[in-house]
């Protein structure tokens, strides 16, 4: 169903049940609570007079695991925090993470984007731990025009500078447009 816009009345022609249903029937129900289909779900334009239900999505992974890694790849735990959600060409991405390394070394924590778009981890968009001792930290990277509309999957990675990198508390949220 999409929304059109609505005749003009004139005066002496008649307001026949055609017209009603396709000028208020039919563009009441291409509106955002006549197609909302989800609980906490939300509504981007998808184009001129167009809307598209996104439903927001998160996952976290609360134990504590290590990589020795200098490559964006996963834990030694194996377990992946990653979500998958319907998006336009655009989410926010949002990271938080508890990071540690020994010695001088750094850690980080990325995400990379496969299914209708395939997009590595980068240091562009990652949280990074400069040298020893925890901390926690967050950021939120937009990918303003960068995803392929369709099923996208977010998947946190993690690499060092050298040494053993250790993450706890990994969380990964997105924000779909």
């Amino acid at each position: 169903m999409s929304w059109t816009v609505p005749a003009t009345a004139v005066a002496g022609q008649p307001f026949t049940a055609a017209i009603f249903n396709a000028q208020m029937r039919d563009n009441l129900n291409a509106t955002a609570p006549a197609q909302a289909t989800t609980i906490s779900s939300w509504f981007t334009g998808s184009g001129i007079n167009a809307i598209a239900e996104r439903i927001p999505a998160q996952n976290n992974a609360s134990g504590s695991s290590t990589t020795t890694g200098t490559g964006y790849g996963n834990l030694a735990d194996a377990v992946t925090t990653s979500v998958t959600v319907a998006t336009g060409t655009s989410a926010w991405c949002l990271l938080y993470c508890n990071m540690n390394n020994s010695g001088t070394n750094n850690t980080w924590m990325s995400v990379a984007v496969s299914g209708a778009t395939t997009i590595a981890a980068s240091d562009a968009r990652a949280i990074m731990r400069d040298q020893t001792g925890g901390q926690r930290l967050g950021a939120a990277f937009y990918f303003n025009g960068l995803l392929t509309p369709g099923n996208n999957t977010f998947t946190l990675q993690y690499r060092v500078s050298a040494g053993t990198g250790t993450f706890s508390v990994r969380r990964l949220g997105v924000i779909p447009f």
